[in-house]
């Protein structure tokens, strides 16, 4: 099994690959549009991206390439997060950080309270960020990196889990050519596009999924790329599209609006 992730080695991403299967032969992409390119050019057999973050939100990118990509979901991964600052000195010898953006938003709190005169330097991955700091000699930088990170490039930790939220998670979704199988707990995620927009839209949407009890589990607009005020409204629901309430509500929808079905999967919450 070859499983295309973002990298290199030491991100979340790759701690998520190893959650969902550790014999996995893992592919280190460069970006998250690589990682769709992957799979869809059959160079891996499934992709791993983060979708969402109980802190920093969602992954707009993710969003975009799902509708770019002719895949699906096929699976979802929860990851708990835990940040380490790393460096060659000590805490007070600090005066750049280089740090991956996702991660400056989850651990935002800690970095003004601690580092206020401190220069930030954005990195392209939280691999990145730990591959800077262990080629370096100067004490004068440092890092925020997961743990796994820590133990790959041997670094030393000056302080565990400055994460500002201590429930702070990450979702992972799995994508790949076909859905999951249909277990009866499962999730659906599709993407809406009304292309007109007119007084009482978003309530004839939502209300499919009420009228049939569906428990929806996210709903986000995201712009459609086209004229400014135009929107994609991307949902998750409780269940698997073949379920004949989903299908109801679905058929419905169609009649409506454009809608594109993302994937049916097992869900972890």
């Amino acid at each position: 099994m070859k499983i295309a992730t973002l990298g290199p080695q030491g991100t979340f991403s790759h701690e998520a690959v190893l959650k969902y299967d550790k014999k996995a032969k893992i592919l280190f992409v460069d970006t998250l549009r690589d990682v769709f390119d992957y799979v869809e050019k059959n160079k891996a057999d499934l992709g791993i991206v983060p979708i969402e973050n109980s802190v920093a939100g969602t992954i707009g990118q993710t969003l975009d390439y799902l509708m770019q990509f002719k895949l699906k979901i096929n699976a979802e991964e929860i990851l708990p997060i835990s940040h380490n600052l790393v460096g060659l000195g000590g805490i007070d010898d600090i005066k750049i950080l280089y740090i991956h953006p996702q991660t400056y938003e989850q651990c935002e709190l800690f970095i003004r309270k601690n580092f206020q005169n401190v220069g930030i330097v954005q990195t392209s991955s939280n691999g990145k960020s730990a591959e800077i700091i262990s080629k370096s000699k100067d004490k004068k930088i440092a890092s925020i990196i997961p743990k796994i990170a820590v133990e790959i490039y041997g670094l030393k930790i000056l302080k565990k889990d400055v994460q500002d939220n201590r429930f702070n998670v990450t979702r992972f979704l799995v994508i790949a050519k076909d859905d999951g199988k249909k277990t009866g707990y499962d999730r659906t995620s599709i993407a809406v596009y009304p292309q007109i927009d007119r007084p009482g839209l978003l309530y004839e949407i939502l209300g499919q999924f009420a009228k049939r009890k569906i428990n929806l589990t996210k709903i986000e607009s995201r712009p459609s790329k086209g004229k400014l005020g135009d929107y994609i409204f991307y949902i998750d629901f409780e269940g698997h599209k073949s379920e004949k309430n989903a299908a109801e509500a679905l058929k419905k929808l169609e009649e409506k609006v454009f809608v594109t079905v993302l994937g049916s999967y097992p869900r972890k919450y």
